[in-house]
């Protein structure tokens, strides 16, 4: 068993809060740059980390349009 990244759980967390597309519009990434990042393909950016802890604390309807 191996632990996934903290910036990939993250934004597993934000997805489950405000759906796929709006954290992408959110974290003002493409969809699929934000794929690449749960599928563990890529390393999640410093920024993106950031913008996704300020949306995991946030109150979920300010993102849901």
């Amino acid at each position: 068993m191996h632990a996934i990244p903290v910036g990939q759980a993250l934004l597993q967390k934000v997805v489950a809060k405000v759906g796929i597309h709006a954290a992408a519009a959110h974290l003002e990434i493409p969809a699929s740059i934000l794929n690449r990042f749960l599928e563990g393909e890529a390393p999640v950016p410093d920024a993106i980390v950031l913008r996704a802890v300020d949306i995991v604390l946030a109150d979920p309807q300010r993102y849901v349009r």
